[in-house]
């Protein structure tokens, strides 16, 4: 009887380093969740059709803010406009500082020159944010129907990175809160808050035990780390 009980206190250490050692599983399982990248892209299309007279990027290439990305406009067009525009500078201008032509005349050559340049801008689009040309749907020289998206963009302050938690944890989110980004293709961990908290657990965990259900939670990545991710990518959220 007396030697079963360092038996008996031996197994009940090792029953206790099981729990602790699965307590700190499940511990480290509500910390580290996986995740994928998405983005909320821009297609750019003309309101008019026309051949693709000019493609600017490529699948890839990083944009700035107004920089031209595609024109259909004819080169007959862009140098009828740039003639008027020259000869309207010319007649305001003059010689001695003096208009060569009457005020009626330059207000109708104005009149041209606004005409032009709003052709000119149906026919082509510029990017409107900063972003990463994700595709490119047509070739130079192809004939692109009215409305047809010829590029999407990326805008890097669009990100996010979406992920699924289990209710106790859920239940302790809020929006605002930072966690960490970790993914192969990083160089390394990207910052970034929680945006997104579903108030309904997911049709697929809806069919289970409440311990099983499930919530969508969003975060999106600092502005500055936002370029460092890319649409579809594998993602271990740390919280």
């Amino acid at each position: 009887m007396i030697d079963s009980l360092p038996r008996i206190a031996l197994c009940c250490l090792f029953a206790g380093m099981l729990i602790l050692a699965g307590a700190a599983c499940t511990h480290e399982d509500l910390r580290s969740f996986r995740g994928v990248t998405e983005g909320e892209v821009i297609r750019l299309a003309a309101p008019v059709a026309g051949n693709l007279s000019s493609l600017e990027v490529k699948s890839g290439s990083a944009v700035t803010k107004g920089t031209t990305l595609f024109s259909q406009a004819e080169e007959d067009e862009i140098a009828a406009h740039e003639k008027a525009a020259r000869r309207l500078e010319q007649m305001e201008r003059g010689a001695g500082g003096k208009p060569e032509a009457s005020e009626e005349e330059i207000e109708r050559l104005k009149v041209e020159v606004a005409q032009t340049e709003w052709k000119l801008m149906l026919k082509s689009a510029a990017a409107p944010v900063s972003g990463v040309v994700v595709e490119t749907l047509y070739a130079k020289g192809d004939w692109v129907p009215a409305g047809a998206p010829v590029v999407a963009i990326l805008p890097v302050d669009r990100i996010k990175v979406s992920f699924e938690v289990p209710l106790s944890v859920a239940a302790h989110l809020q929006n605002g809160r930072g966690v960490t980004l970790e993914c192969a293709g990083c160089a390394g961990a990207v910052q970034a808050s929680i945006t997104y908290i579903s108030p309904f657990a997911t049709p697929e965990s809806s069919v289970g035990e409440v311990a099983q259900l499930r919530y969508r939670v969003e975060a999106r990545p600092l502005p500055r780390q936002a370029a460092l991710l890319k649409p579809g990518q594998s993602i271990t959220v740390v919280l």
